[in-house]
């Protein structure tokens, strides 16, 4: 069997073709190994979360998802916990049915997937009720020219309110006030709506006017008929028979024209009230002995405060629970403040127990409380430094989330991340472009002092920690406290390692197999 042979035309010789095989195979395992071994630096498996711009509302309710999962996934399933799903990073969804949901993220790329869950993350609840509608009228029936004032009395709280009176005019006032000016029975109807919808009230004939007027029979009602002084009474003309002018008596030497007035009682007393109402066919007059009684007592002074212990400097809102309609009030803080406001606001800037007192005061008298020691401020403490970070460590970039949990209120927070970078939130959130060791620190301040902690995070997971506070002392006597050094070392999950040594141990053999096909092409060729 002959061998083909092919001719090298530069050199006249020839080669059997079987001799450039192992070239072709090196060459085939080179661009093998160079496709695998990329693959083999697959980035670390995601850790899911997310947040949402709104987690509570009314139907309908549209929540935009924000997907914050940590080393970059490149695929998402979302299920919003009402049967819907998506795939989009950043998704907006609509809850059209009111109940609490459940929503969970599944993220993933190269290295695995993560998943988190939410139990009863969105809240939505029923929109508004449609409105009832219904309206009363002051009078029904009279002579022309009638005049009726409507009160709505629709439930569910309409916003909005359409009237028909019956004689082509109409109304879009909530209590309208119109006058017939032809006789007649006359159907009102009220549309009443608001956001969920709107309902109609018809009643037919509910309007008589007549065509001959006819005296009044003169007759009023008020808000109220006793209290403390000064008291104020509005009072309301339910006359029949549409007068047109009205003269009032008050009992206190008062008087008005108007139809419904307004009269404040000034001192103690019980006062007999008249109505004289007229209109073409007449006047009349109700009297009404000892319709409005009127006391004059003085407070009983008495208050409240919305806390009465805590530390340095400690706001306190006081509030007056004093009886009988005070006028003028006198606070005394127990630390040499005073204030006239009825409900102050006080800051307690010392450490110690305060006796408060409360003077209250009206045209009757006055009367004092004091409550003693009744707000106690401790002293401020020092912080103690204390802080989380998430993730510990991974691969470049790097997005850490840290936490204060520094103790005792401190007011201020200075962060060193151990790039050069610093930061004054209480919790910032830091990027290392990076791979390396990083040394983070928190100085936590307040009045009292500051503390100090510090983290040193590897990228083989080892950490090492140091805590010190700082008290204000006299310089000679300065204090410093060093907390003991903790370390801690953090592994891996298994599967992830597992994952990634085999990845690598493949793309070793390939590497082998391509280099030992390029030095078999190499020693045919000088053979040949």
């Amino acid at each position: 069997m002959q061998i083909p042979q092919y001719q090298e035309k530069a050199r006249g010789r020839i080669f059997p073709q079987a001799a450039a095989r192992p070239a072709v195979a090196g060459v085939l395992l080179l661009v093998l190994g160079a496709l695998l071994i990329p693959a083999c630096a697959a980035d670390t498996a995601p850790v899911a979360a997310f947040i949402s711009n709104v987690s509570d509302g009314k139907v309908p309710l549209t929540v935009k998802f924000i997907d914050s999962s940590t080393n970059s996934p490149n695929a998402w399933v979302w299920s919003f916990g009402d049967g819907a799903t998506s795939t989009d990073k950043n998704p907006v969804h609509t809850y059209v049915t009111k109940g609490t949901y459940t929503v969970t993220l599944t993220v993933s790329n190269g290295a695995g997937t993560d998943t988190v869950t939410r139990s009863g993350y969105i809240t939505v609840s029923a929109s508004a009720i449609k409105p009832v509608a219904g309206f009363h009228a002051n009078t029904t029936s009279g002579d022309v020219p009638l005049t009726v004032l409507f009160l709505d009395t629709s439930t569910n709280s309409p916003t909005s309110w359409v009237w028909s009176f019956g004689d082509g005019g109409t109304s879009a006032d909530q209590n309208p006030v119109h006058t017939y000016a032809s006789a007649g029975n006359y159907t009102v109807t009220l549309t009443a709506t608001n956001a969920a919808g709107s309902d109609t009230i018809s009643e037919s004939g509910k309007i008589s006017v007549g065509a001959i007027a006819e005296k009044p029979a003169a007759e009023f009602i008020a808000t109220t008929q006793s209290g403390n002084a000064p008291l104020t009474v509005q009072f309301v003309d339910s006359s029949s028979h549409t007068p047109t002018s009205w003269v009032w008596s008050f009992g206190d030497g008062n008087t008005s024209t108007t139809q419904n007035p307004t009269h404040v009682y000034v001192a103690e007393g019980s006062y007999t009230v008249t109505l004289t109402a007229s209109n073409a066919g007449g006047s009349d007059t109700e009297t009404k002995n000892g319709f409005i009684t009127v006391t004059f007592t003085k407070p009983v002074a008495n208050f409240t405060a919305n806390v009465t212990r805590g530390t340095a400097p400690l706001y306190v809102r006081f509030n007056d629970t004093s009886e009988n309609s005070p006028t003028v009030w006198s606070w005394k803080f127990g630390d040499g403040a005073k204030s006239s406001e009825q409900n102050p606001v006080h800051i307690f800037r010392d450490a110690g127990s305060y006796t408060v007192s409360l003077t209250a005061e009206n045209t009757a008298g006055k009367d004092t409380v004091k409550k003693s020691e009744y707000i106690e401020v401790l002293p401020l403490a020092s912080p103690i430094a204390s802080f989380t970070a998430n993730p510990a460590s991974g691969k470049a970039p790097l997005t850490v989330r840290f936490n204060d949990t520094s103790a005792n209120a401190p007011t201020s927070w200075l962060w060193a991340f151990g790039d050069g970078a610093t930061s004054a939130e209480q919790n910032p959130v830091h990027t290392y472009m990076e791979s390396g060791t990083y040394t983070v620190s928190l100085t936590a301040t307040n009045e009292a002092g500051n503390s100090f902690k510090s983290i040193t995070i590897t990228t083989d997971g080892t950490s090492q920690t140091t805590v010190q506070t700082t008290a204000p002392t006299p310089a000679e006597s300065a204090v410093e406290t060093t907390a003991a050094v903790t370390t801690a070392r953090t592994t891996a999950p298994a599967s992830s390692s597992g994952s990634s040594t085999m990845t690598y141990v493949i793309a070793g053999i390939v590497l082998i197999i391509a280099i030992a096909g390029a030095i078999l092409y190499f020693r045919n060729r000088n053979e040949l």
